[in-house]
């Protein structure tokens, strides 16, 4: 099993911001332009004649065409803020990330799939809603520092380590709401959560990927015929948008990249004693249920503690299908 790196290669081109990086597992730094917000609120317009439905993020359209312009596009956009805060990176892909004004537009609680060697580099994901964030809308939550809990393998096919207490991680999450332009640099690690967008207009984000310059794509997989253990995969630089397999068998061994062969995995798993301990409770949950009652939705109705992953992607399967 692989551990973190004792100090993370440099992408920031500021110390400081290395250095709440590093601590926190994200930063919030200015990023947009109005004028990039409209232009950026314009592109998703022009490929989304019709607003998506649910939740939806643009890598996992059954469309490549329509996949490869939306990343040319958003990283297009990005290139003049992460040449302003960032160095010795390469900026791997963009994508839409959509929250359609319906119940169903939550996403559980999940930290992001594996897409480096994190025992060497770090995956970083740029997160820029183009509206000002709100808990009725979708905001985002996170806990701060859970990029250093235990080390982690991601993937659809792998278990979290909160899976066993997957509805009570909201109570350990802090709100972050940034208004529109402002950008959400965190660690794929980091453990975060959106609520459904209770507003009556779509949510819309750019999300951007990068690394460190020498890093290069892996992905892994499980099944139970090897239960103490994960498969890595090497992968492409183009994987986010050559990737078939979002939108519909996700759960399946990837079909493509080269097998780098089986890892040993223990599969932590957190306990409720050591969620109280290192971070405390928060008031997220009382956040999000009270959001929903200004829309008009009982608070029964409230989707809050949203389904477990392999649910979610399967939910996900059928709205983009």
């Amino acid at each position: 099993m692989f551990q973190f790196p004792e100090k993370m290669k440099r992408v920031f081109r500021s110390e400081e911001h290395q250095e709440r990086f590093e601590r926190d597992g994200y930063i919030i730094l200015p990023f947009y332009t109005p004028e990039e917000i409209a232009e950026l609120t314009a592109l998703y317009h022009r490929l989304h004649p019709q607003d998506a439905k649910g939740f939806f993020p643009s890598t996992f359209s059954p469309d490549k065409e329509y996949r490869q312009t939306a990343d040319h596009e958003i990283q297009r956009m990005c290139q003049r803020s992460i040449s302003e805060y960032c160095m010795d990176v390469k900026v791997m892909n963009g994508s839409f990330i959509v929250k359609g004004a319906d119940a169903e537009s939550g996403m559980c609680v999940h930290q992001d799939m594996t897409l480096v060697d994190e025992s060497r580099f770090t995956g970083i994901n740029i997160w820029v809603p183009l509206v000002d964030l709100t808990v009725q809308n979708g905001g985002l939550f996170v806990l701060p520092k859970s990029h250093r809990i235990h080390p982690t393998y991601r993937g659809s096919s792998i278990r979290d380590m909160f899976g066993n207490m997957m509805d009570g991680m909201i109570d350990y999450l802090h709100p972050v709401m940034v208004k529109a332009g402002q950008a959400v640099f965190f660690d794929q690690s980091i453990i975060h959560f959106s609520p459904p967008n209770y507003s009556d207009s779509p949510r819309i984000v750019t999300n951007t990927y990068f690394t460190h310059k020498d890093a290069e794509f892996r992905t892994c997989y499980f099944t139970d015929a090897h239960p103490d253990k994960v498969e890595l995969f090497a992968q492409s630089d183009t994987f986010m948008t050559d990737f078939e397999q979002f939108g519909s068998n996700i759960h399946d061994r990837p079909k493509v990249g080269q097998s780098l062969g089986l890892m040993d995995y223990e599969f932590p798993e957190l306990t409720v004693e050591f969620m109280d301990r290192e971070f405390g409770r928060t008031n997220a949950r009382r956040l999000i249920e009270e959001a929903a009652p200004k829309v008009g939705m009982a608070p029964e109705e409230t989707p809050v503690a949203i389904e477990p992953r392999r649910g979610f992607f399967q939910r996900l399967k059928e709205l983009v299908s």
